[in-house]
């Protein structure tokens, strides 16, 4: 029983052999291809408590995308702390957001796994 429980716990850790997985980053209005579909990051909106500030709550970063595959074409809402959402593109998330500390463009990173 514990070697059965032990080999289903180190299966279920093993990424999937078929399953790739890209980063991309983007500010807002850029575009990407990826896996066949075009991805447009349109607008977003950053309420993270900033940084060396106390905070009631933590925030979250909300953002749009357009997914364009073929004839297909759909707007997403994707938030930060991600949880994945499945697109024409694949399942995507958004794992990071800058912070806009220097006057630089804020800059949003997505993980696309088809």
């Amino acid at each position: 029983m514990l070697k059965t429980l032990f080999l289903t716990l180190t299966l279920a850790a093993l990424p999937a052999a078929s399953a790739t997985s890209t980063s991309i980053t983007l500010t807002a209005g850029q575009t990407v291809t990826s896996g066949g579909a075009k991805i447009t990051l349109l607008r977003f909106s950053d309420s993270r408590c900033p940084v060396k500030a106390i905070c009631v709550m933590a925030g979250n970063v909300k953002a749009s995308v357009f997914v364009v595959r073929g004839k297909s074409a759909r707007l997403y809402t994707v938030y930060l702390p991600g949880v994945p959402i499945q697109t024409a593109a694949g399942k995507v998330v958004l794992k990071a957001a800058t912070r806009l500390e220097d006057g630089s463009a804020q800059r949003l990173t997505f993980l696309i796994t088809q």
